[in-house]
């Protein structure tokens, strides 16, 4: 058993060796060429010639321009020169290709009404679309999510401003009244007398409560700091002042005297005899026939 385990551990050693040698073979650089590498210049372009076009075909049969570079040697290591020179190229070999189609009378420009089937299918484009107006919606969506919350954090604000503005006018409102208290009691005012104080309170639509008159209501009985007016002061005395009116003149003194007159008042008066009913008027008809 431990021969063979001592077997494994030396052939696995053996195979890491082998392993880590390759590597090396591998990154190491070849400083020249391999010795059974074969360069065979001659069977290489006589294989050339085997499948390459014969110089007797039209040239529509292989449209092949060749337009030799013009002016300096360009430096393939500037970008912008090289694609340049890429450029000028291709567009000579163009203008090159163009007469030589209208030489031969060969129609190459496609029509204006030419259907092209697209490299893309419809369905392709449909999902393209699709994704596309999902994505528009998701970038719609978090913008008004956004806006939402920007307008709830603005009306918090306004909020806050509103109960602070609220509390100031409080503040102030209690130290106007707590300076009016101190300015009576220095003029000599005494506590019980609570009188209309001569500062001016504003109430919450900016007008003065102290010239608004009290509550005053359909029949203007407000009237302001002197009292109700005229006229409600006749609807008063004659209608009342509100409150209960059934009942209020019973079981008193009053009213009992008052019924005791009503009653004796109408001792002695009865249904009179009058012309009576049918049948006096039937009397009167009988006694009439019989007359005539």
């Amino acid at each position: 058993m431990a021969d063979l385990e001592e077997s494994d551990y030396s052939g696995s050693e053996s195979e890491e060796e082998e392993e880590s040698s390759d590597d090396e073979q591998h990154e190491r650089p070849l400083k020249e060429a391999r010795k059974d590498a074969t360069y065979d210049t001659t069977g290489m372009h006589e294989k050339l010639e085997e499948i390459g076009w014969p110089d007797s075909l039209d040239w529509i049969q292989t449209c092949s321009i060749t337009v030799p570079l013009t002016g300096n040697t360009v430096d393939v290591n500037d970008d912008l020169v090289r694609e340049m020179a890429f450029y000028t190229q291709a567009l000579e070999g163009a203008k090159e290709a163009y007469v030589k189609l209208q030489e031969l009378g060969i129609p190459f420009l496609r029509p204006s009404d030419y259907y092209a089937e697209m490299v893309k299918t419809d369905t392709h484009m449909l999902k393209i679309k699709d994704k596309l107006l999902q994505d528009k919606s998701k970038i719609e969506e978090t913008d008004e999510r956004r806006k939402a919350r920007e307008a709830k954090k603005y009306s918090k604000e306004v909020q806050a401003e509103t109960l602070k503005e609220r509390a100031k006018r409080k503040k102030q409102d209690i130290e106007s009244v707590k300076k009016w208290r101190k300015v009576r009691q220095k003029s000599g005012h005494a506590e019980g007398d609570d009188g209309p104080p001569p500062i001016e309170f504003n109430d919450r639509s900016g007008n003065p409560m102290g010239a608004r008159g009290g509550r005053g209501g359909r029949g203007g009985r407000g009237g302001g700091r002197d009292g109700p007016s005229k006229s409600r002061q006749l609807r008063d005395a004659k209608y009342g002042s509100g409150g209960r009116k059934r009942g209020m003149k019973k079981n008193d003194a009053y009213s009992s005297a008052e019924d005791g007159k009503l009653s004796s008042s109408f001792q002695g008066k009865g249904r009179g005899r009058g012309r009576g009913g049918s049948r006096g008027r039937g009397s009167s008809r009988g006694r009439g026939r019989g007359r005539g």
